[in-house]
């Protein structure tokens, strides 16, 4: 009798994400880039949902939620660009607000997926 694949442990890759404060120690711009790990502690909301049957509902609440983060994204990245053009901001800020938006979208379709399958 075969499993099935559960992602439940992928969200402890997320405590990855705390390497980027290493930052404020030997401030390397690349360690900045280690916020992005954060985009993982999405999984302990989706492996709940992993162990359901795929069917219609299913899938329309995944369609639902990559609506909400896909509009959760414009706004991250007209915000982004907003900061960009209008101030004079460092390399090292422009990588940490970009690594928390790519932490922030996958967060946001976890949890807007789980809140949409609970209902």
């Amino acid at each position: 009798m075969s499993r099935k694949k559960n992602p439940k442990y992928l969200g402890f890759l997320g405590f990855l994400g705390f390497v980027g404060f290493k930052y404020f120690r030997d401030y390397d711009i690349a360690s900045l880039s280690y916020f992005a790990y954060f985009a993982f502690f999405g999984y302990f909301w989706l492996s709940k949902i992993a162990a359901e049957m795929i069917d219609e509902r299913y899938l329309e609440n995944s369609r639902r939620a990559k609506a909400v983060s896909f509009n959760l994204a414009l706004v991250e990245v007209a915000v982004l660009y907003l900061i960009i053009s209008l101030t004079m901001v460092s390399r090292a800020v422009l990588a940490v607000v970009s690594a928390f938006c790519f932490a922030s979208l996958l967060i946001a379709y976890a949890v807007a997926f789980y809140s949409f399958e609970k209902r």
